[in-house]
């Protein structure tokens, strides 16, 4: 048969650019890495075997009969080899490992091995089985080479088939993770694979084959396989995407390893000391010195000032030996451009998956590590911080971050009774916050770290707005609505152009300002006296009514009350509630509603929740009483259909 080698010394051709360009890239011993060198060590040796089984099958008689199957035999392993290490890469490479469990990566696991082996040892015994029954392939000096026309030869190229096909399947149930790029490589793989092994199926003295394996290499070499995206640039060590992409493919095969996190401290005042170049300068040499000293595990950079030592199934004794030589090196000095340095380091020490089950959670203890006062010891074990805490506080930031943006945010209003016109008058507005599944977050929880993150401040201009909304879409005095209260943060009390902000709203909508009633707590009156002073002042100004928010529960300085335009108090619901259990804080709380009357000021009490604390509250002097008595909080249409009468208020008895 003629053979047509022009493709394969094509394809050997492109083999050689790919090795040549291979090894001027930085490459680190990433399994992503590893399995592509792999790849195109099988690719180079396939076309040269494609070449040599070519040829000899023109050249029958020039060769030993032992020599033609070795060389037959090894161009089909290195074929067949090729189609199980693409699609091990493909699997890597789009990260897909790392998002199956660990069952499901056994059955992956198995799909690929299992005819892969099948196959291979079909094709071994070929030679051996030839004079019994034919198998992959024939081959004797005088009829050549001859496929077999039977299940074991089709079968095969059904494998290298199967492994296209297998690899789009599983990439394309993950392909919401996959940029569209390169899902378009992808595709360019199965089409070009699909399209040469079928050429040189029907037309076998063509040798094309090896041409499209080159060619696809070559593409995902260039577009796909960039070693550089894994490594940070100013300490040369694998960065914190290649470390989650380890942790997520170690935890998913079941492989226990500790993960020791290295803090240097005072990175900003080397960087703000000495410059920027010389701190990277310093943090590479802390790279070089990682790597060389710890070639049993891969070290990454996750940010300047941290790095991370991977340690597959580590005991006690390596941990310890690691720690004892890291202490050791940066208790002494580091010297750079006559510059004398002694970094201090803190580790923490993260055994997966005991102490974390996911690449997040590890991140989660390496952040509170790094950000955490309480946890600022040499060394920390992550077995002995309180994880499910921080947990929690990561969660609820991450819904306070989406929750104006996805709607998740809502505002609830509580009734508030008149103890002179004995009706329900108005309301508090109380911002909810439903978490991704749809539950709500207790403003307990979410408020505190808010206040932590300034997310609070979004909030808070985001429940104004929401109420001179819903105001401005009603008749308010139809519903008989005669005040909203709305709390302001410390946060946003600290701010100059508070009262610049709540009047741009106020004159979107336009609402009279006198319906309105902004609660400040003690807290921000202690914390803010001036600023506050000039924001209240302007807002008193406009009309609005200001009031003393949680009296009792904070700083309790009279002070306030008379320094500041306050027209209402707010007696917290902790004193309310104490009043009806001891007599001292009853007779208390009763000298307290009678003083604030007798300055001029009208009073709320919170917490209601009987009868008997109305009627009491009622008979003290309090001019307004809100509580569960009258009602919980409540979305906005319930709130309104009470006030129009359409519906009674249901209260928790």
């Amino acid at each position: 048969m003629t053979q047509i080698y022009q493709y394969a010394v094509a394809a050997l051709f492109i083999d050689a650019v790919i090795i040549f360009f291979y090894f001027q890239k930085r490459s680190l011993p990433t399994f992503q890495n590893i399995v592509f060198l792999v790849i195109l060590s099988v690719v180079t040796l396939n076309t040269i075997a494609e070449l040599g089984a070519g040829y000899m099958e023109s050249h029958i008689t020039e060769f030993s009969i032992h020599t033609a199957y070795i060389i037959e035999c090894l161009y089909f392993t290195f074929n067949i080899t090729f189609g199980v290490l693409f699609t091990v890469y493909n699997l890597s490479v789009f990260d897909i490992y790392g998002r199956l469990k660990k069952k499901a990566i056994r059955v992956v696991q198995c799909f690929i091995l299992v005819p892969y082996f099948v196959f291979l040892i079909s094709v071994w015994l070929s030679p051996l089985l030839q004079n019994y029954h034919v198998l992959v392939f024939t081959l004797d000096p005088v009829n050549g080479y001859h496929r077999g026309n039977n299940f074991w030869f089709y079968g095969l190229c059904s494998t290298k088939a199967f492994y296209v096909v297998f690899s789009l399947f599983i990439i394309a149930l993950h392909h919401r993770y996959i940029l569209k790029t390169k899902m378009q490589i992808m595709y360019f793989f199965i089409v070009t694979i699909s399209i040469t092994s079928l050429v040189q199926l029907f037309h076998y003295g063509l040798l094309i084959e090896s041409f499209g394996m080159s060619l696809v290499t070559l593409v995902y070499f260039f577009f796909i396989q960039k070693p550089e995206e894994m490594v940070d640039a100013s300490t040369d060590t694998l960065n914190q995407s290649a470390l989650q992409r380890m942790i997520r493919y170690t935890l998913a095969v079941g492989k226990k390893f500790t993960c020791i996190t290295i803090y240097i401290d005072d990175t900003m005042f080397i960087a703000n000391t000495f410059g920027i170049p010389q701190m990277n300068a310093f943090l590479t040499d802390a790279g070089n010195f990682l790597k060389q000293n710890f070639s049993y595990a891969n070290v990454f950079s996750r940010q300047q000032g941290c790095f991370c030592i991977v340690i597959k199934d580590a005991d006690e004794q390596k941990i310890n030996n690691t720690i004892a030589l890291l202490n050791n090196r940066f208790q002494r000095t580091w010297m750079r451009d006559n510059v004398e340095l002694k970094l201090y380091i803190r580790l923490c020490i993260i055994e997966c998956p005991k102490d974390a089950e996911s690449p997040e959670e590890v991140m989660d203890i390496i952040n509170m590590i790094s950000s955490d006062e309480r946890y600022r010891q040499s060394v920390v074990f992550a077995s002995e911080i309180d994880l499910k805490y921080r947990r929690r506080t990561i969660y609820i930031e991450h819904c306070l971050r989406n929750g104006l943006t996805e709607n998740r945010f809502d505002v609830f209003y509580q009734p508030i009774w008149s103890t002179a016109e004995k009706k329900l008058i108005g309301a508090e507005a109380l911002i909810r916050l439903k978490d991704e599944s749809g539950h709500f977050i207790s403003p307990e929880d979410f408020i505190p770290i808010a206040e932590k993150t300034g997310a609070i401040l979004r909030i808070g201009e985001y429940v104004f707005e929401s109420v001179c909304l819903a105001l401005s879409q009603i008749n308010i005095e139809e519903y008989g609505i005669k005040k909203i209260d709305i709390n302001l943060s410390v946060a946003q009390c600290m701010q100059e152009i508070l009262a610049e902000q709540i009047l741009k709203i106020q004159s979107i909508y336009q609402i009279p300002t006198s319906i309105i009633n902004l609660e400040i707590t003690e807290t921000a009156a202690a914390h803010t006296p001036e600023i506050l002073l000039k924001n209240m002042q302007e807002l008193a100004d406009a009309g609005f009514e200001l009031s003393l928010d949680d009296y009792g529960s904070g700083y309790s300085n009279m002070s306030y009350m008379l320094n500041l335009p306050f027209k209402m108090i707010k007696i917290d619901k902790y004193i309310v509630w104490a009043a009806f259990t001891d007599k001292r804080a009853e007779k208390a709380l009763a000298a307290t509603i009678k003083m604030i009357k007798e300055i001029g000021m009208t009073v709320l009490a919170e917490g209601v929740e009987t009868p008997e604390q109305a009627e009491w509250l009622t008979a003290s002097g309090c001019d307004y009483l809100q509580g569960f008595y009258y009602s919980r909080p409540i979305p906005k249409k319930e709130f309104l259909d009470i006030m129009s009468g359409k519906k009674e208020p249901e209260n928790e008895n």
